[in-house]
């Protein structure tokens, strides 16, 4: 693997999250509970993520590990579902999908976070 440069678009891909979530998280969520939803920015940032996930990791690595996370966040959402199943009694579907998606958006943001740090080091 030949180092790459860090280009002001690379930057842009690094530090976009985070400055939405923290820039745009209040008014975001201003505008959708005046809207009465349940929505939140984290809710809306998980789409941009895994595509985020996607790239870095074929930047840093030269292969996706798009398929791993996903395996990964199924695999999550069946021991969630076992917990809820479990020592809750039932399964709620609207509180199921709630945890299961938030838990969706740490993982996300934990990888993205990890490749962009990969990737960083890889280019250096």
């Amino acid at each position: 693997m030949e180092p790459q440069t860090i280009t002001p678009a690379i930057i842009v891909l690094y530090l976009l999250p985070l400055m939405v979530f923290f820039f745009f998280r209040k008014s975001i969520d201003r505008h959708f509970k005046k809207n009465h939803t349940r929505i939140k920015l984290a809710d809306l940032m998980v789409p941009y993520l895994l595509v985020g996930i996607h790239i870095l990791s074929q930047l840093a690595f030269h292969f996706t590990i798009f398929p791993y996370f996903l395996i990964f966040i199924f695999s999550l959402a069946i021991g969630l579902l076992f917990y809820f199943a479990f020592k809750k009694g039932e399964i709620l579907y609207r509180s199921f999908f709630k945890s299961w998606w938030r838990f969706v958006f740490l993982s996300a943001m934990t990888t993205y976070y990890g490749l962009v740090i990969a990737h960083f080091v890889v280019s250096i």
